[in-house]
C-alpha cells in the first residue's frame, strides 16, 4: 500500500506528508493490515520483528486520538527510549504539545494537563496516579512500549498495575501495546479485549547463525570460512570490515565487554583510514575527559575508541553512552562490545550481532542459558533498514555438538511466553498500600477485586495464592500503622499516604521510621547507612575477603552511629555488612575521594556510582519527608545538607562554593584551598585573583554571579525596609 492511500482511510494530507517526509513512500505488510483492519481505532497487540515499522502504527492510532481532542499517553521502560520517543514525536508532532515526564516520582505533574502527548516511563505513570494526577482521565490513547516486559521480575509488576489502573481509570480507554516477541500474544491480546497484530515480516531479511572451528554455519544458508589464524571473536569482526560494515558484540558480564573490546582493538585500529583516526583521536579525548578527573576505566574506554572499537554498560557514565551510540550510528565507532541490557536499549542497529555468550552466571544454578527471548531482542539489532539488504546474527559455540544445542535452543526455538510476576512480596506490598493511600481500594474486598482484572488472575484464573498473600500484607501495613482497618473499611494513615507517594517500599518506610525513632547518636553515617538498608539500594556490593576486617572495625567503632541492631542470623548479618560498605562509600563521596579513588578502593565504576548516588538522593528526601510527619524536626536541617553534599561530592565547609554555577568539586576545592571560603571572600577580591586560581573565564563568570547576589539581596533589604 502506498502511503499517499492513506487518505482513504481518513487520514489528512498534512499527515501524509510528514510520513513522506520521514522517507517512506511505501507501507510494510503488517502496517497495511494496521490500516485496513482500522486497527488505529482499536485495542490492539502489535508482534512484530524490530524495525517492522511499529512506531509508525502509534503514530497512525495517536493522530486520530489527538484529532478527537484526547491525550496520548506513550509510556516506556527506560528513560533513554523515553528521550528517543519524544524527539521523534516533537518533530512529528509540531503543530501539537508535546511532553516528556520521566522523574521526580513525588508530584502530580498538573503543567502536563496543557500537553497533548505525553511520553513517560511506566513508573512515572504509576507514580502520577498516585498523586491524583487530573489529567489522566483525558487520555484517549495509552501506547506501551515493549509489553514483553511484563514478564520481567523487577518492571512486569508496576507495568501490569498500570495497565489495571489505567483501564480502570478511563472509560474507553484505547490501549496499543508494542513489542518485538510475544509467544503468547493471544494470551496478552485477550486480556486486553484486544485485536492481535502478529506478523514475522522484517524489512531486512535475517539470518542466524552459529560460529565454531574458524566457521559461521547458517542453517538454510551460505557458511562462511574464518581467519584461522585469528581467535574467533576477532576472526569475526574482521571479516565484518572486510565488507565495510559495523557490528554489535554481546557478553554477559562489564569485565569480559572491556576485556574483548581492548582485545579487538589490536586489530581494528589498523584498518581505519587516516581522516577517521583523526575523528576518533578527538571523540577519544571528548569520552575521556566527561568526568573532572578521568579515572583509570575512562582511559581504557578512550584508548579502544581511538581504535575505532568501544565497550558499552552500565558502569559508564551516561554522556560517554551517548557519545559511543552517536558515533556508532554515524559509522565513526566500527565495534560496540556491550552487556545484554543495551539489548532492550536505544535503537542501535549493526549489520551483524555477535552474541559471545550463551550461558549468563546465575547465584543459584551457576551457568545457565540465557532466555530465548533475550536472544530474541539481542539478534533483532542485526540489519538496517536502508542500509543492508539482510542483516546477521552469530552465537559463539564450543564445539560441534555445542553448535547443534544452541541452534536447536535459539536458532529453531521459540521465546518463552508472557508470564506476570506479580505474586512477588515487595511487588504486591508496594501497590496494595499504593491503591489504599491513592483511595483507588477502600475495602478489602475491592482490593481483591482489582487484582482479579490482572494479567496474573487472567492467566491462572485462580487467585488464591495473590489473597492470602495480600492478607498477610495488610496485616502487615496495619501494624507498621501505615493503614487503618475498621469494619472491612481500609484507609491509609497519613504515614502510610505518605511513604506510598515517596514511591518507596513500604519495608524501607519502616526501615527508615523504625530508626529515625532510635535514641542513637545521629550523624551523617548513621543516615547514609540507614538509606544503604533500604530495598532499593538492593543488590548491595558484595564485600570480599580483603575488606571484611575494615567494615568489622567499623561495625565496632560506630555501632553507636547505627539506627539499627545488628542482626546474628548469618545471611542477615552478611547483608548487613554490606549495607555497611554501601554507606562507605556514601561516606568517602561527600568527604571528596573521586571516582578514580572510590573505583580501586571498592570496584565501584563511575556509571554505578552515579546510579547509587541518585538512588541516594531520592532516599535521602523521603527519609527528610518522613522524619517532617514523625515530627523529627530537629534533623530536617542535617538530612538537607547531607543531600547536598551528595549530589556535589563535597564536605559542609563547601557548600557555600559550590552554589556557583560552574563551580564542581574540584575548582570549589580549589578556591577554597587558596583562602576563598565563602562568597563574601569571592567578592572581596578583584577578579585577577579568581582568575589565577581557576582562569579568567570561570572568574568573569563568577563576579558576575555574585554581583547578582548582590543586587538580589539589596533588593529583598529594600523592599524589608519599605515594609517595616
Amino acid at each position: 500500500m502506498k502511503v499517499d492511500e492513506l487518505k482513504k482511510f481518513g487520514f489528512e494530507e498534512k499527515w501524509v506528508e510528514r510520513i513522506k517526509m520521514r522517507k517512506i513512500e511505501e507501507l510494510y505488510p503488517p502496517q497495511e493490515e494496521f490500516v485496513i483492519r482500522k486497527l488505529f481505532e482499536k485495542n490492539c497487540i502489535i508482534s512484530t520483528p524490530t524495525a517492522s515499522g511499529k512506531t509508525l502504527m502509534a503514530i497512525l492510532a495517536a493522530i486520530k486520538t489527538l484529532e478527537k481532542n484526547k491525550k496520548v499517553l506513550y509510556t516506556s521502560p527506560l528513560v533513554a527510549l523515553a528521550f528517543e520517543k519524544y524527539e521523534e514525536f516533537s518533530k512529528f508532532f509540531s503543530d501539537y504539545k508535546v511532553a516528556i515526564s520521566v522523574s521526580d516520582y513525588d508530584s502530580s505533574d498538573p503543567w502536563l494537563q496543557k500537553y497533548d502527548l505525553i511520553v513517560a516511563t511506566n513508573e512515572k505513570v504509576e507514580s502520577l496516579i498516585r498523586h491524583g494526577a487530573e489529567w489522566i482521565k483525558d487520555v484517549g490513547l495509552l501506547i506501551l512500549d515493549e509489553i514483553h516486559l511484563l514478564t520481567d521480575p523487577s518492571r512486569g509488576p508496576t507495568l501490569e498495575i498500570l495497565i489495571t489502573k489505567m483501564r480502570r481509570i478511563v472509560k474507553n480507554l484505547q490501549v496499543i501495546g508494542l513489542s518485538a516477541t510475544i509467544k503468547n500474544a493471544e494470551e496478552l491480546s485477550e486480556w486486553l479485549d484486544a485485536e492481535l497484530l502478529k506478523s514475522n515480516f522484517r524489512p531486512v531479511k535475517l539470518y542466524q547463525g552459529v560460529a565454531y572451528d574458524s566457521i559461521v554455519e547458517f542453517p538454510g544458508h551460505t557458511n562462511i570460512e574464518l581467519n584461522k589464524q585469528l581467535e574467533l571473536e576477532e576472526a569475526i569482526v574482521i571479516d565484518t570490515l572486510n565488507r565495510n560494515k559495523q557490528i554489535l558484540v554481546f557478553c554477559s558480564t562489564r569485565r569480559s565487554t572491556e576485556a574483548l573490546a581492548e582485545r579487538l582493538s589490536k586489530v581494528v585500529g589498523s584498518r581505519l583510514g587516516r581522516n577517521e583516526k583523526e575523528l576518533l583521536t578527538k571523540l577519544s579525548d571528548e569520552i575521556e575527559n566527561v568526568l573532572e578527573v578521568p579515572t583509570e576505566q575512562c582511559k581504557r574506554l578512550a584508548r579502544c575508541v581511538k581504535n575505532g572499537v568501544a565497550f558499552h554498560h552500565s558502569g559508564l557514565v551516561g554522556k560517554q553512552r551517548r557519545l559511543i551510540e552517536e558515533n556508532f550510528r554515524n559509522g565513526l565507532i566500527k565495534v560496540v562490545v556491550a552487556t545484554t541490557t543495551l539489548a532492550a536499549g536505544v535503537d542501535l542497529p549493526a549489520f551483524r550481532v555477535l552474541i559471545k555468550d550463551a550461558k549468563r552466571y546465575h547465584p543459584l544454578y551457576g551457568y545457565v542459558y540465557i532466555p530465548t527471548l533475550e536472544y530474541y531482542q539481542m539478534i533483532g539489532r542485526a540489519g538496517r533498514p536502508r542500509f543492508d539488504k539482510f542483516g546477521e546474527s552469530i552465537i559463539i559455540a564450543k564445539n560441534k555438538d555445542d553448535a547443534e544445542e544452541l541452534v536447536e535452543r535459539f536458532i529453531l526455538g521459540e521465546p518463552e511466553p508472557i508470564t506476570s510476576k506479580l505474586a512477588s512480596e515487595p511487588a504486591l506490598r508496594m501497590h496494595v498500600l499504593a491503591l489504599i493511600a491513592s483511595e483507588f481500594c477502600k475495602k478489602k474486598k475491592s482490593v481483591l477485586d482489582f487484582f482479579s482484572s490482572t494479567f496474573f488472575a487472567f492467566k491462572y484464573g485462580d487467585i488464591s495464592l495473590l489473597e492470602e498473600k495480600i492478607e498477610e500484607i495488610l496485616e502487615m501495613l496495619s501494624e507498621w500503622s501505615f493503614i487503618q482497618i475498621e469494619n472491612n473499611k481500609i484507609e491509609a494513615t497519613r504515614l502510610g499516604k505518605r511513604i506510598s507517594e515517596l514511591y518507596i517500599d513500604p519495608l524501607t518506610g519502616k526501615i527508615f521510621v523504625d530508626g529515625l525513632n532510635s535514641n542513637k547518636k545521629f550523624t551523617e553515617f548513621s543516615f547514609l547507612h540507614l538509606i544503604s538498608l533500604s530495598i532499593e539500594m538492593k543488590p548491595l556490593l558484595s564485600v570480599r575477603m580483603s575488606e571484611l576486617d575494615e567494615i568489622e572495625s567499623t561495625l565496632e567503632s560506630r555501632r553507636e552511629e547505627l539506627l539499627v541492631d545488628i542482626p546474628f542470623e548469618e545471611y542477615e548479618y552478611e547483608e548487613f555488612e554490606k549495607s555497611v560498605k554501601m554507606a562507605k562509600v556514601l561516606e568517602d563521596w561527600i568527604n571528596e575521594k573521586t571516582e578514580e579513588q572510590i573505583l580501586q578502593k571498592y570496584s565501584l565504576t563511575p556509571g554505578e556510582l552515579y546510579s547509587r548516588l541518585q538512588i541516594a538522593d531520592w532516599l535521602l528526601y523521603s527519609l527528610h519527608e518522613i522524619a517532617l510527619i514523625i515530627k523529627k524536626k530537629h534533623l530536617l536541617t542535617p538530612l538537607k545538607k547531607l543531600r547536598l553534599r551528595i549530589e556535589k561530592g563535597v564536605k559542609e565547609e563547601l557548600l557555600p562554593l559550590i552554589s556557583l554555577e560552574g563551580i564542581g568539586r574540584v575548582r570549589a576545592r580549589k578556591l577554597y584551598n587558596h583562602g576563598f571560603k565563602s562568597l563574601e571572600d569571592l567578592r572581596k577580591v578583584p577578579l585577577e585573583s579568581i582568575a589565577r586560581v581557576v582562569g579568567e573565564k570561570i572568574a568573569a563568570k563568577i563576579k558576575s554571579q555574585l554581583e547578582g547576589k548582590e543586587e538580589k539581596k539589596e533588593r529583598q533589604t529594600s523592599l524589608f525596609l519599605e515594609f517595616k
